[in-house]
């Protein structure tokens, strides 16, 4: 059996799911153009468990859009896929509704895929709220970013090391991600690895008594001039730029408020950047 769903921007014999995978297996689908100086969403598909607000301060300088998800979060078995894209001349500002949580199911995996294309001339700013897996879940993510010559990202991703208030810090099974960036055709910044908490997490050399986890990029003008506020904003962040003019920040934090400090600090800094203050 399969279920229509009610979505914009697509044809009707795309627009089956079957009824066993509503909310398990979920697509969205983006694209922001400027029209008639408004960057407007010409193109958007969605599937539980994605949901989207309506898009908010269109009239530059930036359109805002929250992404929102229906369900309780991720599920072992779930796999959801997000692409979005920002044509030239568009400037558009993404924030989630809340973190993504992710649940134990049966010893199975979710996975999650994000794609961002940023076009010439274009402009995005994705902050997104941390990732939190709960005691014995299993999760796979992957981030994939394009940014064309003459376009311009700030985007923010973090994860938070389990329910830590309920005492389930670092007790999940496993996590996987994967981070790519390219920029200019070119690829610029590759970040992978495999969590299998087994108590080596909280040593010297790791994560100690720091349970977020935070990594920002940054692509545009004025990159050097952006690490070097951002440094002195957060002097114990590991901060780099690489020779594509891309600027890398990596934050661990031991508290909430600090780690969205942190956060907020790096999206504020960017945006006085792009306003050249």
């Amino acid at each position: 059996m399969t279920a229509r769903l009610r979505l914009v921007g697509t044809s009707p014999e795309n627009m089956r799911v079957p009824i066993a995978e509503v909310g398990r297996r979920g697509r969205l689908a983006l694209t922001f153009v400027l029209q008639n100086g408004r960057t407007v969403l010409e193109h958007a598909y969605c599937e539980t468990p994605f949901k989207i607000t309506r898009v908010l301060n269109s009239r530059l300088p930036a359109a805002h859009l929250i992404l929102m998800q229906c369900t309780a979060g991720l599920f072992g078995g779930d796999e959801v896929e997000c692409s979005i894209r920002i044509t030239g001349g568009a400037r558009v500002v993404l924030t989630q509704q809340s973190a993504t949580r992710i649940h134990p199911s049966q010893d199975r995996q979710a996975i999650q895929n994000l794609r961002l294309f940023v076009e010439s001339g274009a402009e995005l700013e994705f902050n997104q709220e941390p990732v939190i897996p709960f005691a014995d879940s299993s999760l796979k993510q992957s981030t994939h970013i394009e940014v064309q010559p003459g376009g311009r990202l700030v985007f923010w991703e973090g994860l938070m090391a389990g329910r830590v208030g309920r005492g389930e810090r670092w007790q999940f099974k496993e996590l996987s991600s994967e981070t790519i960036l390219r920029v200019n055709n070119r690829p610029a910044f590759l970040d992978r690895y495999l969590l299998m908490p087994d108590g080596s997490e909280s040593g010297p050399f790791s994560m100690r008594n720091n349970s977020y986890f935070g990594t920002g990029l940054y692509v545009g003008e004025q990159a050097e001039v952006f690490a070097a506020r951002l440094h002195d904003a957060l002097p114990e962040a590991g901060i780099d730029t690489t020779s594509s003019g891309v600027v890398l920040t990596r934050v661990v934090s031991a508290t909430g408020p600090e780690f969205h400090r942190s956060r907020e600090t790096f999206c504020r800094l960017a945006s006085n950047c792009r306003r050249g203050q």
